[in-house]
């Protein structure tokens, strides 16, 4: 679990860096406006978010997005074809997460946010096949290979994906598999980072896939170890560049 660990601190940092060099009197201060300050979340809903997130391992910036998309974060939103909520659940697939009130925020963000890390572990991490399968149902993902050629679908990656922006989006272990109490997962790990063209650093894709975990030994493939070792070495550079700013203040 220390590489779960590794890769959520390396985005934390990275946002940590890039707010604080906005903050510091950069001319490029639009970046300090916060992705829920462009999307317009209440703040009862950041809340969710936050737990949603920690619960089941999904970036917050994901969800967020996803809410914005489905419902501009009305709570009592229903689609012609019946979805309903924040995270438009529809009746069987709210039944089936255990959501009973797809109207309570709580409970569907909760639901919803279950559905995305289902769909996330389905494809192996890749975030825009699992946009595709929360719109257009995993069948199709499947059916055609890839994002149906259906309008509406490619659209709604795009558009969830544009509420996104550059913010990192993640998978992590989810807080019960954490705990070791939950099973539902299999603890693979997916990183994606992109940054914002604020950052002194870039990466794009970077992805962590075909992990597996033998115990006390973990195999990977070239391409995995490559992109491990571009993390950490995306760390060092963060800390070195800490390092240096408190020598500095």
């Amino acid at each position: 679990m220390s590489l779960v660990t590794s890769a959520a601190a390396a985005a934390a940092m990275q946002n940590k860096g890039i707010e604080k060099t906005s903050a510091s009197g950069s001319e490029k201060g639009g970046f300090t406006q916060t992705l829920k300050e462009k999307l317009g979340a209440p703040a009862y809903m950041e809340q969710i978010f936050d737990e949603a997130s920690r619960i089941y391992g999904v970036s917050k910036n994901l969800i967020r997005a996803v809410s914005k998309a489905e419902s501009s974060f009305n709570p009592k939103a229903v689609s012609g074809a019946g979805a309903m909520g924040v995270m438009q659940l529809m009746p069987g697939t709210a039944s089936a997460l255990g959501v009973s009130d797809p109207f309570d925020p709580r409970q569907n963000i909760m639901g919803g946010t279950k559905y995305l890390r289902e769909n996330l572990e389905r494809f192996g991490g890749n975030v825009e096949l699992a946009l595709a399968a929360y719109n257009a149902g995993p069948g199709s993902v499947e059916k055609y290979n890839g994002i149906p050629p259906y309008e509406e679908t490619q659209n709604y990656v795009k558009r969830v994906k544009s509420y996104m922006g550059d913010e990192t989006v993640y998978m992590t272990a989810s807080a019960a598999e954490q705990s070791g109490t939950g099973t539902d997962y299999d603890g693979d790990l997916y990183v994606k980072a992109m940054m914002s063209s604020y950052s002194p650093f870039s990466l794009s894709g970077l992805s962590l896939e075909g992990v597996e975990d033998n115990g006390e030994t973990v195999t990977m493939s070239k391409e995995s170890f490559a992109s491990l070792i571009e993390l950490l070495r995306i760390q060092m550079m963060m800390n070195a560049q800490n390092d240096v700013g408190s020598l500095l203040t």
